[in-house]
């Protein structure tokens, strides 16, 4: 049975952080061996300039200058090529990583928010955290100090004194980092952390903004904040101003390692134990050996940055990854067949549903009533298999359906939930479902749902983006296209949640003839409702009271033109 993860592992992309990680082994290999090429290269401009000192000026040969200039000239515009071509392999790394880490993030976040309503952006801001990370300086930085060894080598060649000052250096700035990291880690971790529930709570404040508007709570949201983005900022400064200190410690280590350079040197060129040249190839062979280590002294906090976001990447890595199969599941002409389900949300110790079981044949409609917290819109999910049952199964045509590959699921069913979310761009994508799907197959939908007119009056028809600021559509206005959506691509299994909330008059009959449609072509209709219109259509009613279905009935019908007179007297008159 195939597999979502299985067949990206075949396409040859990564499974998971750890995968995608080892795929960036090969190109780290080829920056490290790129960075011994460019540290050669920086060694030319030292070693010119000793044979300058030592040999052009007592020698006064003009040629042997040149063709020294002329070397040292390509050596640089070599360097400088490599150079470029590190900087683009790891632009380009960070850009494949960043996608995916994307892939991993995306679906974490929104399995988060199913489960327990607490996911956020983060996790994608740690994706292009972990982006920047690869595509910056960071790593090419710590290439150039494995090596460093090469500088202090030839600096012990030109001689003993000076390679024992650039080892000395090596080493205090080395305990600087690693002071620095014991002093600064868990205050900027912890002030990262604390950063995210800031904006995990204005994040809460925007998603409610009609609520924090209408009731007044702005003052108590931005105290709120307040609260978390002080503790925040605290950790920040105090991580911030112990990762300074050691930052300025290394600057004046590394300027008195010079000052230190030059004392000996010039007393060796007294004692006439090395020519003048070697001073000044040492000074610029010690800057660049001890270079990368003040670098990753001042970069540290990205790397700590960067460690944090795999961290909490690492963390939710699993909870978008579920095994689910899309072998021989195209068209389903079966029942739908609710066994014995029992939901328990996480966290919570009662059951939201107990013992469920019934079935659903295709062309059949079934109403599921009941008051406010009977479970119904929880058996919505279960029924889409948005959520997974904590015993029991949901079956359609035999397959259990949160084992369906989601994107074949889609496919053959539509689902139009209590609360309608339309995504950002035009009506006909959000009808289509974000394909790129036939104009007519689109207008098909809109049909269906008796919304072609409506969105033909639109500033733009098809074409009018969601999120125009030149209009807002009324509640009913985006139900009906939500049923549009739902009615897309003739779906084997549709499941309607509260779908004549927010409709009036008009609305409620084209809901009811969309209802229609959808039984006269053999889907199945579950029906989720408060109100009795909905009965008139309904073949069964399952009725549920504290998570227990206490009637499956046979609804008592008529014959569509005599009820019709009824049913539309008894629909609300208001929007």
């Amino acid at each position: 049975m195939r597999t979502r993860a299985a067949a990206t592992a075949a396409d040859g992309y990564p499974v998971g952080l750890g995968g995608a990680l080892s795929r960036c082994v090969p190109a780290l290999v080829m920056s490290l061996g790129i960075s011994l090429f460019l540290t050669l290269t920086l060694l030319v401009v030292p070693i010119y300039m000793m044979q300058v000192y030592d040999r052009v000026l007592s020698s006064r040969s003009l040629p042997t200058l040149f063709w020294l200039t002329v070397v040292v000239i390509g050596a640089l515009i070599v360097h400088a090529v490599l150079q470029l071509s590190r900087s683009l392999l790891h632009q380009r790394l960070g850009e494949w990583l960043g996608e995916r880490l994307a892939e991993i993030a995306i679906p974490a976040t929104v399995a988060r928010t199913l489960r327990d309503g607490t996911g956020s952006t983060q996790s994608l801001r740690d994706a292009n955290e972990v982006r920047g990370f690869f595509a910056g300086r960071s790593l090419p930085t710590a290439m150039e100090l494995l090596w460093t060894p090469l500088f202090f080598v030839v600096l012990f060649l030109l001689h003993p004194a000076y390679g024992a000052i650039a080892v000395a250096g090596a080493v205090l700035l080395t305990a600087l980092g690693v002071i620095n990291e014991i002093v600064s880690h868990r205050s900027l971790v912890t002030s990262s952390d604390a950063s995210v529930q800031a904006h995990q709570h204005i994040g809460s404040a925007v998603r409610n903004a009609e609520i924090v508007e209408a009731m007044g709570l702005m003052d108590r949201i931005i105290v709120r904040w307040r609260q978390a983005n002080g503790e925040a900022a605290a950790m920040a400064r105090r991580g911030h101003l112990r990762s300074e200190a050691i930052a300025a410690l290394s600057r004046f280590v590394r300027l008195a390692l010079q000052v230190l350079l030059i004392a000996t040197g010039a007393a060796l060129i007294i004692e006439r134990a090395v020519g003048p040249g070697t001073l000044f190839a040492a000074m610029i062979i010690l800057g660049r050996a001890l270079a990368p280590y003040e670098a990753l002294i001042e970069g540290w906090r990205q790397w700590l940055s960067a460690w944090a976001a795999v961290r909490r990447l690492r963390d939710i890595e699993g909870e978008g990854t579920v095994r689910r199969s899309a072998a021989g599941l195209a068209r389903p002409e079966g029942p739908l067949e609710i066994d014995r389900l029992v939901y328990v949300p996480p966290g919570a110790s009662r059951p939201t549903l107990r013992g469920i079981s019934l079935s659903v044949e295709p062309g059949e409609v079934l109403a599921i009533m009941g008051p406010s917290g009977a479970g119904k819109s929880t058996l919505a999910r279960l029924i889409m298999g948005v959520w997974k049952p904590t015993s029991g199964a949901v079956r359609l045509d035999g397959q259990d359906v949160h084992q369906w590959d989601r994107a074949t699921f889609g496919k053959v069913t539509g689902y139009l939930p209590q609360q309608v979310g339309l995504f950002d761009g035009t009506i006909a994508e959000n009808i289509a479902r974000l394909e790129d799907a036939p104009a007519e197959a689109i207008v098909a939908a809109a049909r269906r749902a008796d919304v072609h007119g409506l969105v033909g009056r639109l500033p733009h028809g098809y074409d009018t983006e969601i999120t125009d600021p030149g209009f807002l559509l009324t509640g009913g206005q985006r139900q009906r296209i939500g049923l549009a959506r739902a009615l897309f691509g003739e779906p084997r299994l549709l499941v309607l949640d509260e779908p004549d909330a927010n409709l009036d008059q008009a609305g409620s009959e084209a809901l009811l003839a969309a209802v229609r449609w959808a039984r006269s072509s053999g889907a199945i209709v579950i029906l989720i409702s408060h109100r009795n219109t909905l009965l008139s259509i309904a073949d069964r009613i399952l009725e549920l009271r504290d998570g227990v279905a206490v009637r499956v009935a046979d609804a008592v019908t008529e014959p569509v033109p005599e009820i019709a007179p009824r049913v539309a007297a008894a629909l609300p008159r208001s929007a």
